[in-house]
């Protein structure tokens, strides 16, 4: 069977990848705004076991919400020019005429409120984050990032409405990997461990044990998600220890130079 073909928008994708990135990396300014998402009972969606539509798509989903927003804020300054609209074109989001209406466009809330009436910008920011999720789940050091942003909200917060979910040190109980996790990490990270490039494929030997490894470990607050792991062979896994967050920064390139 051909695996679902993720459709991908070249207008301002990148740029949404960047500003994400960023706030993962440095997320001080964005902190309310990540106390909004996964606060208090929010929290609960960080200790979902292996959810397909993560708390990273989650994340992604309400940042781009707050970019289009602020920048209705901004009409005054240039009215009937939103940012929007170039995003609703670029995704193909059927309006029902909403952009080409003789709606009073100067008040960019008003705007965003009859767009949002259809629904329109939910279905927006679900399919941008489909999109971000589908570049950045290949750079490990964001999800490691995002992974490090959220494990105070896992450990501190989760706990307090999820009781059920931790074990009597405190931290996540251990979840088995569902097999559609494994294949994604497995061929993301094309079947070789990432910390020493061992084989771990099996064609060539069948010495190789595979293990797919929590980048942020639980006892630190990482999450049972798919965002949170890695492949590892057997002595690099062992070595790391339950109580090390690492990755490394190699990817294989697709040709030569």
């Amino acid at each position: 069977m051909v695996s679902q073909l993720q459709k991908v928008s070249t207008v301002d994708l990148y740029y949404i990848c960047q500003m994400v990135d960023g706030v993962t990396r440095n997320p001080g300014e964005y902190l309310r705004n990540i106390e909004d998402i996964f606060g208090d009972m929010s929290s609960n969606s960080l200790v979902r076991k292996y959810p397909k539509w993560t708390c990273f798509h989650i994340f992604v989903e309400d940042l781009i919400s707050s970019v289009i927003y602020e920048d209705a804020d901004k009409s005054d300054n240039n009215p009937g020019n939103f940012w929007v609209d170039a995003l609703i074109k670029s995704n193909g989001i059927k309006t029902s005429g909403v952009l080409g209406s003789e709606f009073d466009r100067e008040d960019g809330y008003e705007y965003l409120e009859l767009l949002q009436q259809d629904e329109l910008i939910t279905e927006l920011c679900e399919a941008i984050a489909k999109q971000v999720f589908h570049v950045l789940f290949s750079n490990r050091g964001t999800m490691s990032a995002f992974g490090h942003m959220v494990d105070y909200y896992v450990l501190d917060t989760a706990s307090s409405f999820m009781p059920d979910a931790f074990n009597q040190s405190g931290h996540l109980i251990r979840s088995t990997i569902p097999m559609w996790a494994k294949n994604a990490v497995f061929h993301r990270d094309k079947g070789r461990c990432v910390l020493c490039q061992t084989d771990l494929t099996r064609l060539f030997s069948l010495q190789a044990e595979t293990h797919y490894d929590h980048i942020i470990p639980l006892a630190r607050g990482g999450m049972n998600c798919v965002t949170n792991l890695q492949l590892t062979c057997s002595t690099c896994n062992l070595a790391k220890g339950a109580r090390s967050s690492s990755t490394s920064r190699e990817y294989e390139s697709w040709y030569d130079y």
